[in-house]
């Protein structure tokens, strides 16, 4: 796998108190291009505690080689990467808790092809007692997952509190 990309649509407005914002006027154009991300992904194993191994950079991804491949028919390919990094601070999957379902993904393998898909659901869940068991089907409907941190940052972990995880499925 070289490089992940996915296309965010849409808006998301979220804000504390007060009246809610007016609605925006109608489009008198074109739509504007929905934001891109692109980030590397190499194959990865498990980690010695047992956990997906992922890159120390949130530049750069890890797909899960012991799952599926996008161009497998069955199964979840599996894509993670840290949400930010001493050496990348935002790293492209941080965008990822905005993601809405309708949005695409497109995941180019080794060989440049492309495989599209979009996104069905987008859940955050606490990492503590997370069962990640049903992401990693190597059976089943061909789907991808993508999955990196989010929530709220405790500083005692150094981490967040949370995982985001994004399901979609095959455009193609």
């Amino acid at each position: 796998m070289q490089t992940s990309r996915w296309s965010r649509g849409g808006g998301g407005a979220g804000g504390g108190g007060g009246a809610p914002p007016p609605p925006p006027p109608p489009p008198r154009g074109p739509r504007p291009t929905p934001p891109v991300a692109y980030i590397p992904v190499e194959p990865r194993g498990v980690a010695g505690d047992g956990q997906m191994d992922i890159p120390d950079d949130a530049a750069q991804a890890a797909w899960y080689e012991y799952g599926k491949a996008p161009a497998d028919e069955v199964g979840t390919t599996v894509i993670s990467a840290h949400a930010g990094s001493q050496e990348t601070p935002v790293g492209p999957l941080y965008a990822l808790k905005d993601s809405s379902p309708g949005e695409e993904v497109t995941v180019l393998d080794e060989a440049g092809d492309a495989h599209h898909y979009e996104v069905t659901q987008v859940e955050q869940l606490g990492k503590d007692g997370l069962d990640f068991a049903p992401y990693f089907e190597r059976t089943g409907e061909h789907r991808l997952v993508l999955i990196t941190c989010g929530g709220q940052w405790i500083d005692e972990r150094s981490s967040y509190a949370d995982n985001i995880i994004v399901v979609a499925e095959p455009l193609d």
